[in-house]
């Protein structure tokens, strides 16, 4: 893990108003070595932009505000509402946003293929080089993969978007971690692995910023990075490249490459349409890493892992009433690689989400509804019923 990472999450940054300048000295120096260790054709020389650290937490709010499937503050009330975070969603995203710019040093925009800097004393120095290998392998994803711009078409789907969001950032740490020691041995990739775990676990933060949300931050580096060491201990960069131009389509997939898949996603038309008077605010796929986090809350890491290890697709919709925003609504259906595993999800779910879904309602307990058929469960909580037909006179 590097002392300042750009935010990986689906290539959430963009830059606002910038000034063109000369890039630093320790991207230009390495950007060649980049481009030779990856075969990256030439000419491989992205344009540099500078922001101040002052602006940069606004450059990062008008991104998310535009690349988020809704509003950060609702998106944040959202997951309240889900149980995937505790606190006063109302202060949240400040704590959010604080704790993003201080992870920034740079970053790689693909819609204009720009290094984006950040003008500080760091940009410049050597030690700041390994950071942009990993930014300027993200501008090497682009040419070859485009693999940047399909993170940013995925907001739709975060299960996928982290999947291969990891694959991109993964495979980033592995270039940074080749160009710092050529030719490493099986041992220092196994030494890489233990430290940037081990580095991500103890990642600093504000006491005030959802587990969830360091959580979903490292995740792309620690899976990501054993992904991509896997493809290179198997096969050199050629395993790699297969790897970013067919990147796993789920974070199961991602952790779990030897198992068969056995379908595709829940599509969003098995959920029911929104009701009259609501709109809809989230309609997502949480996969098996969001249920591991989700049921992690509640019970044991390994329970939760195990439990989550079953899931085979999902998809949910979360509603609002459009004249009481303190009325929410759920419908989830999910589904397992086998009967035995749906079983015990419904169990899990059963025993610990009840009183998460208190939250959906001011009046406290919704009506939860619970639909179990082979593989898939299905669950409903405080959906409206639909009102009555009304019959035609005789």
């Amino acid at each position: 893990m590097r002392r300042k990472y750009s935010i990986a999450l689906a290539g959430v940054l963009l830059a606002g108003a910038a000034a063109a300048a000369p890039c630093p000295t320790a991207l230009t120096q390495i950007a060649g070595r980049v481009a030779q260790l990856r075969r990256v054709p030439a000419p491989f020389t992205p344009a540099c932009q500078f922001i101040s650290s002052t602006e940069l937490r606004g450059v990062l709010d008008r991104k998310l505000r535009r690349d988020l499937p809704v509003a950060p503050e609702l998106f944040v009330q959202a997951l309240f509402r889900l149980g995937f975070i505790e606190g006063d969603p109302g202060t949240v995203y400040d704590h959010l946003l604080t704790f993003y710019t201080s992870q920034v040093l740079g970053f790689y925009e693909p819609e204009t293929d720009e290094m984006i800097v950040v003008d500080t004393p760091a940009a410049s120095r050597v030690e700041g080089a390994l950071v942009w290998a990993h930014e300027l392998e993200h501008a090497a994803q682009e040419h070859r993969f485009h693999l940047p711009s399909l993170l940013l078409a995925m907001r739709g789907d975060s299960d996928r978007q982290r999947a291969v969001s990891a694959i991109a950032e993964g495979e980033a740490m592995l270039v940074m971690f080749v160009l710092n020691s050529p030719g490493p041995d099986a041992e220092q990739l196994s030494a890489a692995e233990s430290t940037v775990a081990a580095q991500a676990h103890g990642l600093p933060h504000d006491p005030e910023v959802p587990a969830y949300f360091v959580a979903d931050l490292v995740f792309p580096y620690t899976a990501g990075f054993s992904a991509a060491l896997r493809a290179y201990r198997s096969g050199g960069w050629e395993a790699v490249d297969r790897l970013l131009a067919h990147p796993p389509a789920s974070t199961s997939a991602l952790l779990h490459p030897d198992r068969p898949a056995t379908a595709d996603s829940v599509p969003a038309r098995e959920l029911p349409p929104v009701p009259d008077g609501w709109e809809e605010i989230l309609t997502d796929s949480v996969g098996e890493w969001g249920l591991a986090f989700l049921l992690g809350r509640h019970t044991e890491t390994d329970r939760a892992d195990s439990v989550a290890s079953g899931w085979d697709g999902d998809r949910l919709r979360l509603i609002r009433n459009r004249s009481r925003s303190d009325s929410w609504a759920l419908a989830w259906r999910l589904r397992c690689r086998t009967v035995q595993a749906r079983q015990a999800l419904a169990e899990a779910l059963q025993q610990f989400l009840p009183p998460v879904m208190a939250r959906l309602t001011p009046a406290g307990q919704p009506q939860l509804t619970w639909v179990a058929s082979g593989r898939t469960l299905e669950l409903r909580a405080a959906w409206p019923q639909p009102p009555p037909s009304r019959r035609s006179p005789s």
